[in-house]
């Protein structure tokens, strides 16, 4: 058993004879999100906003961007595959439809960004959504 000295009192260090108050746990903060964004991201020449249903039944924001055509159909050199992007916490499809999507589309690749649910256009479900302040 461990006992500490502090100038003339001795205390256990295996069964403390001090009491701290109990705090009941209460969340620290409360996200109640009736509704989507509140600016919803305009889209750039070229884009398309999707919604791809789940078989949950919730829809995911989806921002298209296909690639331009090339210059010879028939180089089959040049055929790109399309690509995902998926966006970090508290972002949606609109931070890759910026700048990326035109980028990656004018290098001839169909470009699909996606927001994940409860995030940017997309539905939130009823219970708690990872990336939330909750």
């Amino acid at each position: 058993m461990a006992t500490l000295l502090l100038s003339s009192h001795t205390i256990s260090l295996s069964q403390p004879n001090f009491c701290l108050p109990r705090r009941a746990k209460k969340p620290r903060a409360v996200l109640n999100r009736t509704q989507k964004m509140q600016v919803p991201y305009e889209l750039k020449q070229g884009q398309t906003r999707l919604f791809h249903k789940l078989p949950s039944g919730l829809n995911m924001e989806v921002i298209v961007q296909k690639g331009v055509a090339d210059k010879d159909p028939y180089d089959r050199n040049s055929e790109n595959p399309p690509l995902v992007f998926v966006h970090g916490s508290y972002h949606a499809a609109w931070c890759w439809a910026e700048h990326w999507l035109p980028f990656f589309s004018a290098c001839g690749f169909d470009c699909y960004a996606l927001s994940l649910l409860g995030q940017g256009e997309s539905d939130a479900p009823s219970g708690s959504v990872a990336g939330t302040l909750q």
